[in-house]
Order: C-alpha cells, then sequence, then structure tokens
C-alpha cells in the first residue's frame, strides 16, 4: 500500500527566491508567521499568509503525517508508484486564494485519511503532487512590492527585446499551442508575455521535467491548475473556439467538468461554470491544462478560476473578463477563504470517486 500524497515544491520555491530572499524581512503587517506545528488547524485558512509562514507550515503538515507524506523537490525527487493527481497553485502570483485552496485539499487528505473512508480510498488508490506556490517569486513580490504583479520575476537578459521588463506570464509557457497569435502577448512588458521559448521560466521547466517522470513512470489520471478569478471549470483547448479542436461534447473530459463545477456549486450555492476558457473567458495559448491535455495525454486536465464570480451578486458571471481583471477580484476577502477552500474540495471529492471508478 503506498501512500506517498503530498509532494510539494518548496525548496524549488526556495531556490528561485534566492536572490531576492531578503524582502521576506520587509514583509507588510497583517500577515500571520506561525511558529509551531500547532498551526496544522483549520485556523490556518481564516487569513492569507506570507510566504516563509506557507513554508513552515507546509513542513508542519507533512511531519504531523510522516507515514502519508513527504516535501518534494519538483525536477529532482523521483516519482511515486499509483496513478497521479496534479494540483498546481499559484501559477499567477497575485492569486493568493489559490495558494490557501491547494494547502486546504492537502490538509483535508492528510486530517481525514484515518476517519473518511471515501479519502482512506483516495490515498491508497493516487498518489498526490501538490505544489502550493508554483511561482514563489513573484507570490512574494506581491506581499512586499506590487499585489496585482501576476508573472514571474525573471530578469530579460534578451538586450533590445524588452530588456527592463521582467518577467514571464508562466501559464502562457508551457508548450503546447505556444506562441499562436491571440492567447498571449510577445511583448515582454505585458502581464501575459509568453517568454521567447516554451519553457523557457525556471519555474515551468523544472515542472514540465517532473511531469513528464510522473507521467512515464506513473500515468497522470487528474490534473488541475488552481486560479482565481471568475467560478469556472475549463477543459483544454484553451487556445481556440474551434469545435473541432474541443473535446467531443459527449467525452470523459467534457462530463467531468461539468461534475466539477456542479459539485463546487452545491456546497454554498455560488455558480460555477464549465467549458473552454475560449469560450468563458478568452483564448490562452501555452497554459498548463492544455498541455497537461495534449503532451501529457492527461484525460482529465483542468483550470479552475475560484471565487469570487465575474459580475453582481452572489456567485454572479456577468460575462467575460480581461487577462489583466480587476483588483477586487483578486484581493478575495478573508472571510470567503475558507468557502473557497471548501468549494474546490467538495469538488475534488466527488471527481476523484468518478475518476477511480471510470
Amino acid at each position: 500500500m503506498n501512500l506517498l500524497s503530498v509532494l510539494l515544491n518548496t525548496v524549488l520555491g526556495v531556490v528561485i527566491l534566492f536572490n531576492t530572499a531578503s524582502q521576506a524581512a520587509k514583509l507588510p503587517n497583517g500577515f500571520r508567521r506561525p511558529v509551531d506545528k500547532s498551526l496544522v488547524s483549520p485556523a490556518w485558512f481564516d487569513g492569507y499568509h506570507d510566504y516563509q509562514s506557507h513554508v513552515e507550515y507546509i513542513h508542519a503538515l507533512s511531519a504531523k503525517h510522516p507515514s502519508l507524506s513527504r516535501i518534494f523537490t519538483a525536477g529532482k525527487d523521483g516519482p511515486g508508484i499509483n496513478p497521479a493527481v496534479v494540483f498546481f497553485g499559484t501559477m499567477h502570483a497575485r492569486e493568493w486564494v489559490s495558494t490557501m485552496v491547494t494547502e486546504y485539499i492537502a490538509y483535508s487528505l492528510l486530517e481525514g485519511y484515518d476517519t473518511d473512508r471515501d479519502i482512506e480510498h483516495a490515498l491508497d488508490s493516487f498518489d498526490f503532487y501538490i505544489f502550493p506556490i508554483v511561482n514563489p517569486d513573484g507570490f512574494v513580490f506581491t506581499q512586499t512590492k506590487d499585489r496585482l504583479w501576476r508573472k514571474n520575476r525573471q530578469v530579460n537578459a534578451d538586450k533590445g527585446r524588452g530588456a527592463s521588463c521582467v518577467g514571464r506570464d508562466l501559464n502562457r509557457n508551457w508548450a503546447s499551442a505556444w506562441g499562436k497569435s491571440g492567447g498571449a502577448s510577445d511583448k515582454p512588458c505585458r502581464p501575459t508575455f509568453r517568454g521567447f521559448r516554451p519553457l523557457d521560466a525556471p519555474e515551468t521547466r523544472a515542472l514540465a521535467v517532473e511531469l513528464e517522470a510522473i507521467r512515464e513512470e506513473q500515468g497522470i489520471r487528474l490534473f488541475i491548475d488552481w486560479h482565481a478569478f471568475g467560478q469556472l471549470v475549463m477543459h483544454p483547448r484553451g487556445h481556440t473556439c474551434a469545435p473541432s479542436q474541443q473535446p467531443s461534447p459527449h467525452s470523459p473530459t467534457r462530463w467531468v467538468a461539468s461534475e466539477l463545477a456542479s459539485s463546487m456549486r452545491a456546497v454554498h450555492g455560488a455558480e460555477y461554470g464549465a467549458g473552454s476558457a475560449c469560450e468563458l473567458l478568452y483564448p490562452t495559448s501555452g497554459d498548463s491544462a492544455d498541455y497537461a491535455f495534449d503532451v501529457l495525454r492527461v484525460e482529465y486536465a483542468y483550470t479552475v478560476e475560484l471565487r469570487p464570480g465575474i459580475g453582481k451578486g452572489k456567485g454572479g458571471r456577468g460575462g467575460k473578463r480581461r487577462s489583466g481583471g480587476s483588483a477586487a477580484g483578486f484581493a478575495l476577502p478573508e472571510k470567503e477563504i475558507r468557502m473557497a477552500a471548501e468549494e474546490a474540495w467538495g469538488g475534488v471529492r466527488h471527481v476523484l470517486r468518478l475518476i477511480h471508478a471510470y
């Protein structure tokens, strides 16, 4: 019985953060700094936290459940045995609630193993690779300099092509439909800059190496990249709206997307829609879910946009939003963190039963 269940990229985060680590001492007031293992409790999800606190929390959670989990370094550690489930959080630096949601899923899996038969069955059937902060240097920058920063903090060394601008949009840097017109920007100063080549960001490159190894050794059963905001479950392909390029209407991929949206909606009544990114938001080329679907051949690959919804009213989705988004949408109130996390966990629980059965 393999119980390898929470594999996290904190070492990758520390390495990428190395040149800006001194910023951690300048974090603004209002961030909770846990100092002991008692922080592994529901109270963790009552507020947002600084990067170092997330590292401490992840270590404390793993230390509390040493037979079920271990810390994992993307691109360096070997894969497990069972079919894999992979969750990404904080691909875009400003989407703080996605960090909390992925940690809540890890917390729920580990804390519930001894008392919940569904969780026991899930952990005995799958290996879970959970990456709460895919973009750590960008995440720290949102807490020290610019709350709405989206990209990583990679220096552009290509002189004459926007060398003064920093960062790549990590969710436009994957090697699937990379560079397709309309789905990303080729200008380094734009928020959706795709990079100069596929996987030329250290984060996406390390993760791609790891995902390839996992696929070869175990196969990947489910992939979800958690984002904010819009209350949407988006299946591939995001780079085109052409019906011929979408999963068929009766495909398992579309069916599970609909089931995920419905089960998330059932938790607190917030409306979640299902469809492709092109249909629901805007075209996205070089994104992680398309890479998982087309390159890694993951049948159940999704991007989920968490709370809040688009438009006015509870769970409102009044229309498409632009890739720049709204400041209010990215700053989800702390009182709604737990609700967003419970919605995500409700969806994951349901989908894990489905993908195990089919």
